[in-house]
This record gives structure tokens, sequence and C-alpha cells, in this order.
């Protein structure tokens, strides 16, 4: 008998604590989860966010902030039906890449997919930061909006990505060493652009693909080369570099554009923008490329000028020190493609 009451007890216990289980709403002590989203635009300005919870959840759906220029229509706390909470939303003018929204949600994150007019649609998970969710909608491949924008925008991304290049940078300053000014700097200016620009559209496009490690690695490998032949040349052995350096320039771009293509991917491209991010990234590209050579090029030009006489091998210094570096980069680089982790 006695264990016959202990099984019923027992019994009795386990359904007890499973209801209170099931029916406790633990989400209300404090965020969890990541629940599936849709952004839907319309047209006219006219959009729908869509949050996919189940009603128990529901209470953790709160008022969305949007830009200033777009208002809630209907119910500001949203419709709610049996799984999900929508929104509906007016804008004066479309999203842009420029624009968040901001989702006060009691949730971890979201995985949201936008539905932008006359485009695939793009998911992405975004997390929690601090008491908001927020939608960035540049991560979302949102469009610039005016073609300023969008040049602004573009221009602005190539011109800090050059100037952040560090291995860029140190392969114009290895040409800058080599060839001197005048006019044989120009015509190796304009081929290295020429040729980066070629790669960097045919990789955007998705014609040429190559993969980021050996890329990344044969740019280490083209700064040593610059070196080495930026000190044959000073114990004078001439060779191609020397004579022909807008060919070096130009091959050797080919091989930069591909990294270029590599940082334009990473922060995504609208399908209708292509063509001219390509175009204003290029140009950013240019600029910041003319800036350095403008604040490196004059103090190349004062030491070379200066009347105290230098040794060689302080002439000789800056490039073993671009060789150094460079040898430095490509085993970092080329040690992950033999020897995966």
């Amino acid at each position: 008998m006695a264990v016959r009451n202990n099984a019923m007890l027992t019994r009795f216990l386990v359904i007890a604590f499973l209801s209170i289980l099931l029916s406790a709403d633990f989400a209300g002590a404090h965020t969890l989860g990541v629940d599936k989203g849709e952004l839907v635009e319309k047209g006219d300005g006219a959009y729908s966010l869509v949050s996919k919870v189940p009603q128990r959840l529901a209470h953790l759906i709160t008022t969305i902030r949007l830009p200033e220029r777009c208002g809630l229509q209907g119910n500001p706390a949203g419709e709610r039906g049996t799984y999900e909470v929508r929104f509906s939303f007016k804008c004066a003018r479309p999203l842009t890449a420029d624009d968040t929204i901001f989702l006060p949600w009691k949730r971890e994150g979201i995985m949201l997919t936008v539905n932008w007019l006359d485009a695939e649609p793009v998911t992405r998970f975004t997390r929690r930061e601090g008491e908001f969710i927020p939608v960035v909608l540049a991560e979302y491949l949102a469009g610039s909006g005016s073609l300023w924008a969008m040049a602004r925008r573009y221009t602005r991304l190539g011109f800090e990505h050059i100037l952040e290049g560090v291995d860029h940078l140190l392969f114009v300053f290895g040409l800058l060493l080599l060839v001197g000014g005048g006019w044989r700097l120009v015509k190796t200016i304009t081929a290295f652009t020429v040729a980066h620009s070629v790669t960097l559209a045919l990789a955007t496009f998705g014609i040429v693909n190559v993969p980021p490690r050996p890329v990344e690695a044969a740019i280490a490998l083209s700064i040593v080369f610059l070196a080495v032949e930026t000190i044959h040349a000073a114990r004078g052995r001439s060779g191609l570099t020397t004579t022909y350096p807008w060919i070096v320039a130009f091959g050797f771009g080919l091989l930069h554009g591909l990294g270029f293509a590599g940082a334009l991917a990473d922060i995504g491209l609208p399908p209708t923008e292509i063509p001219q991010a390509l175009l204003f990234f290029n140009i950013g590209v240019e600029l910041g490329q003319l800036a350095f050579v403008a604040a490196v090029w004059p103090i190349i030009w004062l030491v070379r000028k200066a009347l105290v006489p230098t040794p060689k091998w302080l002439e000789l210094t800056p490039a073993y020190a671009i060789g150094t570096i460079a040898m430095y980069w490509f085993g970092e680089r080329a040690l992950p493609i033999f020897l995966p982790i």
C-alpha cells in the first residue's frame, strides 16, 4: 500500500511540475529567444514589418522606432495575430542604407528577411544591443537613395579603404621609391589604377572568382618583389621593373584589384547599384591613393635633394623595411592556406 501511495505521489509531483513548467512565462523574466521577421517594401514609401511570434510572447514585441520621416499606420503597438505581430508604416522618402530601425523587443535577436522592390530577398541575423535590436539597413543591402547619396557613400568607402589598406599603400610607396617622379610616375600610377579597376569589376560581377587567402598572400609577395627590385636598382642592376615600371604596376594592379573586390563584397552591394558603386568606389580609391602620393612624394623628393650625403645602407633602409614587413605578412597569410586550422 505504501509503495502504491509513493508511486501516486511521484506521478502527481511530475504532472504538477510539468504543468507549472508549461504554463510559466519565463520570457517575461529576461530576454530570451530569436524570432523570425520580415520587412516588406510595398511601394510609394509603404512598408510592413512582421515579427513571427506565438501569442504568449506577443507582449514582448513593443512599438518600433522608425526614422523621423516615417510614421506608423494603424495600431502603434502592432496588429496581433495568432502567430505574428504586424506593424505598418509609411515614409515620406523610401528607406535607404543610411537608415536604422530600432526594435525595443525583449528578445535576443531577430532573423530578418527584407523584401525590397525589384530585388532578391536579403536575410540577416541581427543581435540585441542594449535595449534595442538595431536593424541597420545598409547590412540588408538597402539602396543609397539619391545619386548624390550613392556617390558620397561609395566614394567615402573607397577613400577609407585605401587609406586603411596598409599593404596597398606600401606597394604604392615602393613604386614611388623605384620610379621617382615626373611622367614615369604618372604612367605607373595610371597603369596600376586601370589594372585594379578591371579586376575589381570582373570580381564584383562574378566573372572572376578567386579565394581571398591566396590573393592576400600574393599581394604581400608583390610588395616583396617590389622591394627587391628597388634594392637591385639602387645597386645599379636594372630590370624590367626599372625599365618599364608601368608594365609591372599593371600586372600587380590586377592582383590588388581582387583584394579591393573582397573589401567591396564584405559590405554588400544592392543589385541595382553595382555599376554606380564600382564607379564611385574606384573614384574613392584613387582619391585616397593620390592623397597618399601627394603627402609622401614631397618628403622623398626633399630627402633625395638634401645636400647632406647619406651612406648607401641608409638609402636602402626603406626598401629593406618594406620587404621585411611584406615577408612577415606573406608568412602570416600563407600559413593558413597550407596548414588550415
